[in-house]
């Protein structure tokens, strides 16, 4: 084990290992709950007598999608907020409603990382805002959506 007083920036690079690797076994789980969902429901189609129990199934299909993308999105999120903080471009202003964080996304990955962290925050009440490699996110009062329409 190092010394603890060592440099700060070890810390984001262990921890965003540790997410990395948590994100993969999340996303095999999800996996494999969507595979047998999908054995199921297609199974179920054959017979016609079990349309209730396939649109149970078509419903576990759905939400499977969905925390799959939430997933993806919280570890993309998590994952580029820590690459800010190490590389010292994380600013963060307020609390609670209207408290903003903005950070620095770039790299071949960026427009998957910015596509993945905005599902997310389309469901959470987090607007998202965009300047080049700078993205603002900002937490919306609840019940709230950032969308403009």
């Amino acid at each position: 084990m190092t010394d603890t007083r060592q440099r700060g920036s070890e810390a984001p690079q262990i921890v965003r290992e540790i997410i990395r690797r948590g994100g993969h076994e999340i996303r095999n789980a999800l996996s494999g709950a969507a595979v047998n969902t999908e054995v199921v429901r297609s199974r179920l189609t054959r017979d016609a007598a079990s349309t209730d129990v396939a649109t149970f199934a078509e419903r576990a299909a759905a939400g499977i999608a969905e925390a799959s993308s939430l997933s993806d999105g919280l570890l993309a999120l998590v994952g580029s907020v820590l690459a800010a903080q190490a590389e010292g471009t994380f600013k963060t202003t307020g609390h609670g409603a209207g408290s903003r964080m903005e950070l620095m996304i770039y790299g071949e990955r960026a427009a998957t990382v910015l596509s993945d962290i905005e599902r997310l925050t389309s469901r959470i009440g987090v607007g998202v805002e965009q300047s080049g490699q700078s993205v603002i996110l900002t937490i919306l009062p609840e019940g709230k959506s950032h969308s403009k329409d």
